[in-house]
């Protein structure tokens, strides 16, 4: 039997194996070709640091969401056979991936990010100087905010049920502690003892604080990313299908021409103004916030232009991608839905209901091993879609962040660096509301046990990932509704913004220049 058991591990894991280098070399290929279509014009044959970086950030992103659902299949396996080891591989191996992106998020994007922001006529030694420097700088803050709060305040508060036995009882007088991840014995001789709760202090690991600190940090993105995302993807894919492109005649074409022409006039002498006005004060938040905002005009602009160009040629109007917006569309409010009624059912009310997803992933499973799976990975791979789409829409509405948008065929470079970034930041605590989110689908793996048992209960984050007071998932929810009644306040009440951006924009610039 033991040779048997130990030759089905050995052929599982090699199907495994096959299957996760299979996965891997398509999710990198795919990577590539989504690289290669954003990216713009101007940075073929160019950047190619930049461009190295942000592949393997992207495949890395990737890695950890295709990691979820495989963590989560092993770890049912292993329930079956107690002889599996694959849960400690498994932990090791979140260890890697989050270090991994630790390195890529303060040392690699940086230091990629400044040597694409320096002038390309300098030189080589000039251009390398300013970008370790600054480079340096960023390692600094976060290696300095790190040792300060891992030696002031890096400990585990995990609170235990501890049981004192009598002498007479077969353990002596030594305490056995009952941590929230284990069953209290219901065995009658222990149940009969005495218990009382305490709170066990334990100094965690630099490496779980590292862990620890990016997904508090992802946490904040995503509260508000997430929050706004949810609501913004499937709106406005359903709204680009409303909006789509319709054949105009030569007529309409030219007024519409005329029109986005004045608007260019408008914007560009909205643009000398200010530059004349605050030549003496590009670094205040009242230029960032208007030249962000100014950044966000010219690129409505170049997409109406685009739209109107498609307008008028009709032959290049492809039919299916309205359509594909508005299927894919409904497929993300449903998934979005989903995802809200399953973060109610299992944070809110802690599974009182029912489990609802994870209860289909496991109908899923039982089917066939690959559905479970693979309906984990796609709500997995989605709540990271929305968090990207958040950002996009968070910057191009408060403008207190530089606008980075993702568009085919128009992504610079530092844009790109900069996705990149939040996407790593937020796959992290995006692992970790998927851990919570399906704790019934995912009982058991690695990540749940490293969450759960560790970084849920350190000194000062506790408070945040409660479950009696779950913080950030009840700022997700504000931040979802929120968006969600401003979005139909937009659809019923207001006209479309584009139409007196620039108006409004010269009107503030006016009163500035008043005061």
């Amino acid at each position: 039997n033991f040779e048997r058991s130990t030759a089905r591990m050995a052929v599982d894991y090699l199907v495994y194996g096959i299957v996760a280098a299979v996965v891997g070399g398509i999710t990198l290929v795919g990577c590539g070709v989504f690289l290669i279509q954003m990216q713009h014009p101007e940075d073929n044959n160019v950047a190619w640091l930049p461009k190295l970086i942000v592949l393997l950030g992207l495949f890395l992103a990737c890695g950890v969401m295709l990691l979820l659902p495989f963590d989560a299949s092993m770890s049912q396996q292993c329930e079956e056979d107690p002889s599996c080891g694959a849960t400690a591989a498994l932990g090791m191996a979140w260890y890697i991936a989050f270090i991994s992106i630790a390195v890529f998020v303060f040392v690699l994007i940086p230091l990629a990010y400044f040597w694409y922001e320096t002038d390309d006529e300098e030189g080589v030694c000039n251009r390398v100087c300013t970008t370790i420097c600054w480079s340096l700088v960023n390692l600094f803050v976060f290696i300095t905010i790190l040792m300060a709060l891992y030696f002031s305040i890096g400990y585990v508060e995990l609170p235990v049920t501890v049981v004192q036995p009598f002498a007479e009882f077969a353990g002596g007088n030594n305490t056995y502690f009952v941590t929230p991840d284990i069953p209290e014995p219901d065995f009658q001789e222990v149940a009969r003892l005495p218990t009382y709760k305490a709170i066990q202090k334990i100094q965690t690991s630099m490496v779980i604080y590292i862990l620890a600190l990016l997904s508090f940090m992802g946490w904040i993105l995503t509260t508000c990313f997430g929050g706004m995302g949810f609501v913004a993807l499937p709106m406005d894919m359903i709204g680009a299908w409303y909006n789509r492109p319709r054949p105009i005649d030569l007529k309409q074409f030219a007024e519409k021409k005329l029109e986005l022409k004045k608007r260019c006039e408008e914007l560009i002498a909205v643009g000398k103004e200010t530059q004349n006005k605050s030549k003496g004060s590009r670094g205040s938040m009242k230029v960032r916030r208007f030249t962000n905002r100014y950044k966000k005009m010219v690129l409505d602009l170049e997409d109406e232009l685009a739209v109107l160009n498609l307008c008028y040629k009709k032959n290049e109007i492809n039919p299916l991608i309205p359509w594909g917006n508005l299927f894919f569309g409904i497929l993300a409010g449903v998934l979005s839905i989903s995802w809200g009624v399953q973060l109610i059912l299992e944070v809110f009310l802690q599974g009182l209901v029912g489990p609802y997803l994870s209860d289909v992933f496991q109908r899923l499973t039982s089917v066939f091993p690959l559905f479970g799976v693979v309906a984990y990975g796609i709500f997995a791979f989605y709540l990271l879609a929305v968090v990207v789409k958040g950002s996009i829409k968070f910057a191009g509405r408060f403008f207190l962040i530089s606008i980075h948008p993702l568009k085919i065929n128009g992504t610079m470079m530092n844009s790109f660096l900069f996705n990149t970034g939040i996407i790593l930041i937020c796959s992290v605590s995006c692992t970790q509301l998927c851990a919570t989110a399906f704790r019934q689908y995912a009982h058991g793996s690695a990540i749940s046990q490293l969450f759960v048992s560790q970084i849920q209960y350190l000194r000062g984050l506790n408070y945040f990932y409660s479950v009696d007071i779950p913080v950030f998932y009840s700022l997700l929810f504000m931040v979802a509704m929120v968006q969600l009644i401003w979005s139909i306040t937009c659809i019923f009440f207001c006209q479309r913004e584009q139409a007196t951006t620039v108006q409004d924009a010269m009107a503030e610039l006016r009163r500035e220049q008043r005061e």
